[in-house]
């Protein structure tokens, strides 16, 4: 037997005829290992328990699951990977057994698990799995480098392995490796890992350079885009230890120099490259500083054959020093000095002989530089005074050193034409000496006597000039764009002219000559924006005074022609002519209502700028000026109004066949009213004026299917906005002679008013009613409707069977009219009811009286039937 009613789907997947059941109309098996086996409900007519029993079997024999009829899927666990089940679904009731289903499901082989990436250096990763349980043909494997989208590099290993060595991967990169197994074709879901590459080291690091006390360094960078190298030093006693952070050089080589060595010192170094906390293994070396120099070598005595020294201890550890003199005929000869001992007398020497004498300080094959003096055997006195470095206030004196030293010297100068003399003691070791605060071009008469214990020498006298003194105070003034104004002090020391030249970084040298009565020049003819130096000195004969020197940038020129382009209510674009000079930036500068408003900095490039965001109908002031490096240059300004912005989103909507509402977003600027314009395909057209607080209006009375074009557009005083517009088409009407309120209704007439209704749709039996088109839903004929008292309905029945009052304000509808009236009339309660309509329903009606002397004359005539399609609705009180 069937069950009653109307079965849903699930409810029909089984029928049941004695004990013998159908199957399951749908059975579905996922091949997922872990997904369910799902078939359609089961459901019987009959009483009594209706199960399903779910057999799985392989080679190795199977698995039975017995389950309510309700259940409609069941996951099998425990189940092998890789293997092929029979799955067999049959329903059971009582002793009744349908027919089995039957599918086939392999289950997926599993992956490779335990995935692990060890000892891993900066080209190599051991990577090591655990095997999957099931039997597969080959392991695969693929690594590359993580967020590259290029082609992972595959490996197809024999399924025994479960390890794998990855070889040249590089240094300091992020990789993905992972794993999976193929059996038949079919691949696993894979396992997988994530590692990076530790970071290589340096590689080939040397020496460049060395002295004493420092190492010049240098190394091949590392493969990886490392961030810097530490290089940690030591020396190999352990004695200083230090270290120091390089930044990576540009190019395939970076250099440090390590400083504050100790002499004659071996060192190790190790250099170590750093990426973020990465720091990879260091690479080694060692290299020794150099031996430092004997300092202060100094002659302390000298006889017709021995010459005396002394110098100063050296700091590395040394062997011993060497001390070599070479005479003047050329004959060299040498000799060590214990490395404790700092001074030494040579012998054996040739009387009245010059000896250029060397000292350097040895150790093994390592030479340090030599300190050189040049001394004299037997009794040499000074004999000239040489001069150099002849500036207007200064000079330097150098004579030879006396032999024997000196053991103080005495010197005085004085310019001729002054009887005061000024007067210097120095010391016996100094061969020079410089004079300062000297007057300019002045000669000066200098004499030095050499002092031996209470002996002085004869005096030695020279003639020095002291050079031309230089202008003074150089000043730059009144720069602009083309030319600079330079002023100075004049020089003490007379002069025939002043030279100046100037120069830009074009290269270009110029050079003007200059009368000597001037303190100020203009140089012209300038490039804008353009750094020049501009050199003066003073002229006399041949002879030039020291050059004094400055620097000035002369002015940007400014841009030119601003002009604001495509001025929309909310945009335009700037646009100018750009200065001769180069341009770093522009800035330009937005005022609205003398407000500044915002600052923009434009490309030295760009020669216009699109501003946005504006406010529409308003006035905007805009500067701009030119900038490169410290310079900026003038400022031009335009000033531009932005139109009035229009009406947005103008559309229409709510459209039948004789009315739309049309609504739009108004505009940003303030304005005084909208003039809306619509107008149909045949022409017609009419224009209204709206207030500005308007946002939209109902158009009526249009016709039916015709296309019309709204134009809007907002206005105040003159100005008026760009026109927006849409169009839309008016449709036909469900009902060309209603019969009610609903057909009225249904045409698309929403708004309560007075209507025609025409009797069987009898376009001469037309008669007007009020209908109500809010309450209830709308729809409703109006059969009494009193609002303010002015209307009296206090009446004989003849008033109310022909009906009394307007329509457009308080009124009795009818009673009687016409004179066909057959059947009953609907209405509704009075007050108790709140005015409420009983429903629209004609099926149930509430009866509110009979038409007097009424006969049946069938249904669908007159006025009744009309109204028996309707409920009539009472505004106040009744007057039952």
């Amino acid at each position: 037997m069937c069950c009653r009613g109307a079965p849903s789907s699930a409810a029909q997947d089984f029928s049941s005829l004695g004990h013998t059941l159908s199957g399951p109309a749908a059975f579905l098996v996922w091949s997922l290992l872990s997904s369910p086996l799902t078939w359609s409900a089961v459901k019987v007519c009959r009483r009594g328990e209706v199960w399903a029993s779910v057999v799985l079997q392989d080679n190795d024999g199977g698995m039975t699951a017995q389950l309510p009829s309700t259940i409609t899927s069941f996951h099998q666990t425990g189940l092998r990977p890789g293997e092929e089940y029979t799955v067999n679904l049959v329903a059971l009731k009582d002793q009744g057994r349908s027919q089995p289903v039957t599918a086939t499901v392999t289950t997926l082989i599993d992956g490779p698990t335990q995935l692990i990436v060890h000892d891993i250096s900066d080209t190599v990763a051991f990577v090591e799995w655990t095997p999957p349980r099931a039997k597969v043909d080959q392991i695969v494997l693929r690594y590359g480098l993580v967020g590259d989208d290029g082609p992972k590099t595959t490996f197809r290993l024999e399924p025994t392995l479960s390890q794998y060595s990855l070889q040249v991967l590089r240094p300091g990169s992020r990789y993905e490796v992972s794993v999976s197994g193929v059996r038949k074709g079919n691949e696993s879901g894979a396992i997988s890992a994530e590692f990076t590459t530790e970071i290589d080291a340096p590689k080939n690091p040397r020496v460049l350079e060395k002295s004493s006390t420092t190492l010049e360094l240098e190394w091949d960078n590392s493969e990886a885009d490392v961030e810097a190298y530490e290089v940690v030093y030591s020396t190999l006693a352990g004695d200083q230890y230090d270290k120091v952070t390089v930044p990576r050089g540009e190019g395939a080589t970076t250099k440090t120099t390590l400083t504050d060595l100790q002499p004659g010192t071996e060192y190790g170094i190790g250099i170590s490259a750093i990426l973020g906390t990465n720091q990879s293994i260091p690479a080694t070396m060692n290299a020794r500083t150099g031996l430092d120099v004997p300092m202060d070598l100094m002659l302390t005595d000298s006889t017709d054959n021995t010459i005396s020294l002394l110098w100063g201890t050296v700091q590395g550890p040394i062997d011993h020093y060497r001390v070599t003199y070479t005479s003047s005929a050329g004959v060299t000869t040498e000799v060590t000095v214990p490395k404790d001992i700092n001074r030494t007398t040579l012998t054996g020497l040739e009387p009245g002989t010059e000896y250029t004498i060397t000292v350097t300080a040895q150790r093994g094959r390592q030479q340090s530089s030599a300190a050189t003096i040049d001394a004299f055997t037997g009794f040499r006195p000074v004999s000239q005074l040489y001069f150099s470095d002849v500036t207007a206030d200064s000079v330097t004196v150098s004579w030879s050193a006396p032999a024997p030293p000196a053991d103080r010297f005495r010197l005085s100068y004085s310019t001729q034409d002054s009887s005061d003399e000024s007067e210097v003691i120095l010391y016996g070791s100094k061969t020079r000496t410089i004079l300062t605060g000297l007057l300019p071009s002045r000669q000066y008469m200098v004499t030095l006597i050499t002092i031996h214990g209470d002996t002085a020498s004869e005096p030695v006298t020279g003639i020095v000039v002291t050079g031309m003194d230089p202008p003074r105070e150089m000043t730059v003034s009144y720069v602009t764009e083309d030319s600079v104004t330079i002023s100075w002090v004049q020089p003490l020391a007379p002069f025939d002219y002043y030279k100046m030249s100037y120069q830009s970084a074009r290269g270009r040298v110029d050079s003007v000559v200059i009368d000597k009565e001037a303190s100020n020049f203009t140089l012209t003819n300038l490039h804008p924006a353009t750094e020049y130096e501009i050199k003066l000195n003073a002229v006399r004969g041949s002879q030039e005074s020291r050059v004094i020197s400055t620097s000035v940038f002369t002015a940007m020129d400014m841009p030119m022609e601003l002009t604001a382009l495509n001025v929309t209510p909310q945009g335009a674009l700037l646009r100018w002519s750009p200065p001769l000079s180069s341009v770093d930036n522009y800035v330009l500068t937005l005022t609205r209502n003398q407000v500044t408003a915002d600052t923009f900095l434009v490309e030295g490039n760009k020669q216009e700028y699109r501003l946005s965001q504006l406010i529409p109908s308003t006035a905007y002031s805009v500067a701009l000026y030119a900038t490169k490096g410290p310079l900026t240059s003038g400022t031009v300004i335009a000033n531009f109004v932005t139109p009035m912005d229009a009406p947005q989103n103008l559309t229409a909507s709510e459209v039948n066949h004789r009315s739309a509402l049309i609504s739009w977003q108004p505009p940003i600027a303030n304005i005084d009213n909208y003039m809306l314009t619509y107008k149909s395909a045949d022409g017609s057209r009419k224009e209204l004026i709206l207030d500005a607080e308007d946002t939209w209006i109902r158009l009526e009375g249009l016709a039916e299917i015709t296309e019309y074009t709204v134009r809007l557009q907002a206005a105040r005083g003159l100005e008026t906005s760009a026109i927006v517009s849409t169009t839309f088409t008016t449709g036909n009407r469900l009902f060309a002679t209603p019969q009610n309120c609903a057909q009225h209704l249904l045409n698309g007439e929403l708004l309560s008013g007075v209507y025609t209704i025409y009797i069987n749709r009898d376009f001469s039996q037309g008669i007007q009613v009020y209908c109500d088109m809010t309450t209830d839903d709308g729809g409703w004929i109006v059969f009494q409707r009193r609002q303010n008292g002015l209307t009296d309905f206090s009446r004989k029945w003849s008033d109310y069977r022909t009906g009394f009052g307007n329509l457009e304000d308080e009124f009795w509808l009818v009673s009687g009219r016409p004179s066909r009236c057959s059947g009953r009339v609907y209405g509704i309660l009075d007050d108790k009811n709140e005015g409420r309509p009983f429903g629209k329903e004609p099926a149930a009606p509430r009866t509110m009286t009979s038409c007097p002397g009424g006969r049946g004359r069938g249904r669908g005539r007159g006025l009744e039937m009309i109204l028996a399609s309707v409920a009539f609705l009472a505004v106040s009180s009744s007057v039952w």
